[in-house]
């Protein structure tokens, strides 16, 4: 599988940080698969057009000065900043002399561009989001600025301008072959990398679930990975170090294998330590 052929599968992580938030425990992660294809069986899919129509729509109104933010689809009054991942880009910028290239992989339409936007962080930025091909051209036509763009390929995003962060929040846990992308990524050099919102448990072995999204929300369900703790972050060794460690907010998670967190973690290269 192509690098550009994983970006089919960066839909589903949209809407699951709005779902906990708003309904509670409504996620469940059922079963433990021995293969993609085999949770891909058990899975009943998604409406990708539904998805990507219910997220521009919000981006839309935030941009029109309607509501303040928007995330995965829903609106909100006042700015939901991810601190953590804020904090670890203010620390990149200072370490980069105040400027900063970041790739978004899975970024959607700039949502973490628009909270590290309104920080007010000095210095120039350029921030390209990954995305599927739907997400970026949409996200070309709508919001692309000079200091946002978007690129349909990770190779595409990579070519343009060598990041020194590439970030990756609640995403790899929906690729076929996440452990593929890291050593992709970790070849590509960046100086930090930032992973957020990903399940993470303290088994041995990573586990593939089947994710069901309520009803209420839309209906869908996808085959979504419990990464092993240690195993996910030995994964970027030896190019990088982790530099620091947090989970989120939301608590433990039950799933039929385990239970989990949404993990998050801050890696520097280890030439830029």
């Amino acid at each position: 599988m192509t690098l550009r052929e994983t970006l089919r599968d960066l839909t589903p992580p949209l809407l699951q940080r709005t779902v906990r938030k708003v309904l509670g425990r409504g996620l469940r992660f059922e079963g433990d698969y021995a293969s993609w294809a085999e949770a891909s069986a058990a899975s009943g899919g998604y409406d990708t057009e539904d998805i990507v129509r219910r997220v521009n729509d919000a981006e839309m109104k935030v941009a029109r000065g309607e509501a303040v933010d928007a995330r995965d689809g829903v609106l909100f009054d006042t700015m939901q900043f991810c601190l953590p991942v804020m904090a670890a880009l203010m620390r990149a910028a200072a370490r980069r002399g105040g400027a900063l290239r970041v790739v978004d992989f899975g970024g959607a339409f700039g949502g973490l561009f628009r909270q590290y936007k309104a920080l007010g962080v000095p210095g120039a930025i350029d921030w390209t989001v990954v995305e599927q091909p739907k997400f970026a051209a949409m996200g070309a036509a709508q919001f692309q600025n000079a200091e946002l763009r978007f690129a349909a390929s990770l190779d595409e995003a990579l070519a343009a301008n060598p990041p020194d962060v590439i970030l990756l929040s609640s995403v790899i846990q929906y690729l076929p072959e996440p452990h593929s992308l890291i050593r992709r990524l970790v070849e590509a050099g960046a100086a930090h990398m930032i992973i957020d919102r990903t399940p993470c448990s303290e088994l041995e072995r990573d586990v593939l679930t089947v994710q069901t999204v309520p009803p209420s929300i839309y209906p869908a369900s996808y085959p979504c990975w419990i990464f092993a703790r240690h195993r996910l972050v030995g994964s970027f060794a030896p190019g990088y170090r982790l530099w620091a460690q947090f989970t989120d907010s939301t608590g433990q998670w039950s799933a039929t294998a385990t239970r989990f967190e949404l993990a998050g973690f801050i890696f520097d290269q280890q030439s830029a330590s």
